[in-house]
């Protein structure tokens, strides 16, 4: 007889919820999966809804859950994270113990050991995150936001990550320089040059109108002396922008302004019908001509002069009605006489003043070629807008703004080789105009964009900087004496000489100082090695190129006011360089080529209020790297935390290096000195004879090698230099 007793009492030690899993087991009740899903379960093992879902190994007992980020998360997931581990650890004794028989039979690689097999034992989440390539710190964005300066007066002004410069500059207390007091003119022409740049013809009427015209055409300089002012123009102030060439200048302004001043001097009634823009651009020319007159004080007052009067002429005729090719012409000039003048003119002005003759040059952004122009007009519009253009890019650059032309709005050609061109002469502009085009216009976007680029698009166009060939034609220091040549070819080679360090440093200069101070230990630790090494070797580079091209050309160099800003922005890289990291190989080399150009700093600071600015913070930077490169110029170690030397108000290092690199997004606060008097005589005197320093005098021939392999290009993986000029004071001045 069954022991029926025995097995009741068996039963009643099931709990309710094993008694479910037996019955499910038997295939009484649902699945467990379909009865979390409210699915008919036809109970068989598995069933059909469990086969049709990709889940037959859990049915009846197993199911799955919800969960965040993925579909289903399993239920049991510790015993079958456990399982997976106790499978992964023997398939990979599995893969060792095939791998030594295959090795024993083979030099070949068995086929379940290929990579993609190797990768199944550390299960899905493990192999993914072994495919996925490691992080690349250079296609990081780099976000540089420039800095924001706050006058007493309220006024702002902004820089952006190229203009470091500027603001270090601008920060600084301005001296109290007295201008050049403008020689007597007539009143009406003071109160036109006031109006200056918003006149509307003449606001009085055609009378005075006709008396302005008259005074202005009067006041013109005897022809001798114009022929003096106009070759001083082209052989010395010319070499780099040339809104005109020499025959459009004697044939198409000066001649027919002259020619009508005699006719008005013989015939007092007759009207002038020679155009007031004209009449600017010829003044603009003798104001400049007076600039670059080295018989002359520098800024002085017959240049000055000239300058109102252009200004004067300018407002005769409006400038926002149908502006015609003279208009941008006379705009760029005033423009150029006003950055080369830094004794009363700030680059805010000139920057506004750049972006209107922008505005009014709209027509010649398109081919004039397609309009069945004249082909001598067709060249001539080319070139003024390629002048415009680069005016534009490279204005923008100092000052850290956006241009006012994108060349996505642009089909104009680059101007071809006339009959009175040299092959020297033609190469030079066109190397120019593309050299701009190409390069700084992809600085411009790379650096000043809303949209930070990566790194890596940084290192695209510095290795596009190299590789772009210099114009043979032009290299004077390779194969060629270059003491043979003139003072405007010299520059002009000069030039091609220094734009590589000086767009070197326009693309590198915040990256060499973030490196230096995320890295101030060891800057060649940083992801951003490559920007520190060339922006040190550019910043050398220029430096010892400016002081060659200064023992040359001393009186021309002085006058040349961007040269001495690219020459600080050096300076402030190499002077880093010993204050940050004084114990590095770089060091010594660093301070010496700091030293030089302070010498430099103090030669021309009698000069110009820019360059004695610039000297008084290259004096204070040189005390503090003397004080650091004696403590630890010898040491083999880095120290680890270098000590602040106060130096005048210059509590922050760090701060100081990142306003210069850019990269400080806080305001400063920029404080104006007194009120300036003009005096009578208060130009200031060019130096009798300038001193260059001793520590130059054998730099030529190493700078003139230097120069001869930069065509090389790829070879010289990273050498050239910095960034763009200043200037002080508004567009609005009273007389």
């Amino acid at each position: 007889m069954r022991d029926t007793t025995s097995s009741r009492r068996n039963s009643r030690k099931l709990t309710a919820e094993e008694e479910i899993e037996l019955r499910r087991a038997r295939g009484e009740l649902s699945c467990a999966e379909c009865k979390r899903l409210k699915l008919k379960c036809d109970k068989n093992l598995p069933c059909s809804s469990c086969v049709r879902r990709g889940c037959p190994t859990l049915c009846p007992h197993g199911s799955l859950t919800n969960g965040q980020g993925s579909r289903f998360i399993l239920t049991d997931t510790d015993g079958l994270h456990q399982k997976i581990s106790e499978m992964s650890q023997r398939i990979r004794q599995l893969e060792d113990a095939l791998g030594l028989l295959q090795s024993s039979l083979s030099s070949e690689k068995h086929p379940l050991l290929r990579e993609e097999l190797l990768s199944i034992k550390y299960g899905p989440e493990q192999r993914s995150a072994v495919s996925r390539p490691p992080e690349d710190p250079l296609a990081e964005p780099v976000e540089v936001f420039g800095t924001m300066t706050i006058g007493d007066r309220g006024e702002s002004r902004y820089f952006g990550a190229t203009a470091g410069s500027e603001v270090c500059l601008t920060a600084e207390p301005e001296p109290e320089d007295h201008p050049p007091r403008v020689q007597a003119m007539p009143e009406l022409l003071k109160n036109l040059a006031a109006m200056f740049p918003v006149g509307n013809q003449c606001p009085t009427g055609p009378k005075t109108f006709e008396s302005a015209m008259s005074m202005l055409v009067s006041c013109l300089p005897d022809r001798p002396r114009a022929w003096s002012l106009c070759e001083n123009f082209l052989e010395q102030a010319s070499w780099l922008m040339r809104p005109v060439k020499r025959e459009e200048l004697i044939q198409d302004i000066m001649n027919p302004v002259y020619a009508a001043k005699e006719e008005h001097e013989n015939t007092p009634q007759s009207q002038l019908t020679v155009s007031p823009h004209k009449i600017s651009i010829l003044y603009s020319i003798f104001a400049l001509g007076c600039l670059a007159d080295l018989t002359l004080p520098a800024f002085n007052r017959e240049g000055e002069c000239y300058h109102h009067y252009a200004r004067a002429a300018l407002t005769l005729r409006s400038m926002f009605e149908s502006p015609v090719v003279e208009t941008v012409q006379a705009i760029l000039f005033l423009a150029y006489y006003c950055i080369n003048s830094a004794q009363r003119y700030n680059r805010d002005s000139v920057w506004m003043l750049v972006s209107l003759g922008a505005k009014a040059a709209q027509s010649v952004n398109r081919d004039p070629a397609r309009w069945n122009i004249d082909a001598r007009m067709v060249e001539r519009r080319r070139a003024l807008f390629w002048e415009i253009y680069s005016f534009d890019v490279l204005h923008s650059l100092a000052l850290g703004r956006p241009p006012s032309i994108a060349l996505c709005y642009v089909d104009c050609a680059l101007p071809q080789a006339q009959q009175d061109d040299s092959d020297a002469e033609y190469q030079f502009w066109n190397w120019k105009y593309q050299f701009t085009r190409d390069i700084y216009g992809s600085i411009l976007e790379l650096t000043l964009g809303a949209k930070s680029a990566d790194y890596k698009a940084i290192l695209e166009v510095d290795r596009r900087v190299r590789e772009t060939p210099m114009p043979p034609a032009l290299d004077y220091f390779l194969g060629k004496d270059h003491e043979e040549v003139s003072p405007s070819v010299y520059m002009k080679g000069g030039w091609l000489l220094l734009v590589r360090p000086i767009t070197m440093l326009y693309l590198h200069k915040n990256f060499f100082a973030r490196a230096l101070l995320d890295h101030p230990t060891d800057p060649l630790a940083s992801p951003y090695a490559t920007s520190f090494l060339a922006a040190a070797r550019s910043a050398s580079s220029l430096i010892k190129s400016a002081a060659t091209h200064i023992k040359r050309f001393p009186d021309l160099c002085m006058r040349w006011l961007n040269l001495w800003i690219h020459l600080f922005s050096a300076a402030m890289i190499v002077g880093s360089i010993v204050t940050k990291a004084p114990s590095s190989s770089m060091a010594p080399a660093a301070f010496t080529e700091l030293v030089i150009a302070v010498e430099l700093f103090e030669n021309g600071g009698r000069l110009s209020q820019r360059i004695r600015r610039g000297n008084d913070i290259l004096h204070r930077l040189r005390e503090k790297a003397s004080v650091l490169f004696a403590r630890y110029g010898n040491s083999a170690e880095f120290p680890a935390a270098i000590p602040i030397v106060h130096d005048q108000g210059q509590d922050n290092d760090n701060d100081a290096l990142a306003i210069f690199s850019g990269q400080a997004r806080g305001l400063i606060s920029v404080q104006r000195s007194a009120g300036v008097v003009d005096k009578a005589d208060s130009s200031p005197q060019p130096p009798a004879s300038i001193t260059i320093p001793s520590l130059i005098a054998d730099l030529s021939a190493e700078t003139t090698t230097r120069s001869s392999t930069s065509n090389m290009g790829v070879l010289e993986a990273h050498s050239f230099l910095e960034e763009e000029y200043s200037l002080p004071d508004p567009l609005h001045i009273k007389i």
